[in-house]
């Protein structure tokens, strides 16, 4: 099921967009449609990965920052 969304963008966006949508052989309502459901994969992403995160705080599955920087400092020097 899809429902009709109404936005508004500037005018630059717009001519952007549409240019974008002619060089892909696309329509601007496609562009816009995958474009939301890239930002909407993202975020959730995001919210797993913080929800991860503070699972493994809670957990105690963490590491302290004074150790973590010597391991970094390692990393650099291998390169």
């Amino acid at each position: 099921m899809t429902e009709l969304l109404h936005v508004e963008l500037e005018s630059s966006k717009v001519v952007a967009l549409d240019a974008l949508a002619a060089h892909a052989g696309k329509q601007r309502d496609e562009l816009v449609a995958q474009a939301v459901d890239d930002l909407l994969a993202l975020e959730q992403h995001n919210i797993d990965a913080i929800r991860e995160g503070l699972a493994d705080l809670k957990a105690g599955r963490v590491v302290p920052h004074e150790d973590v920087i010597p391991m970094i400092d390692a990393l650099r020097r291998r390169r």
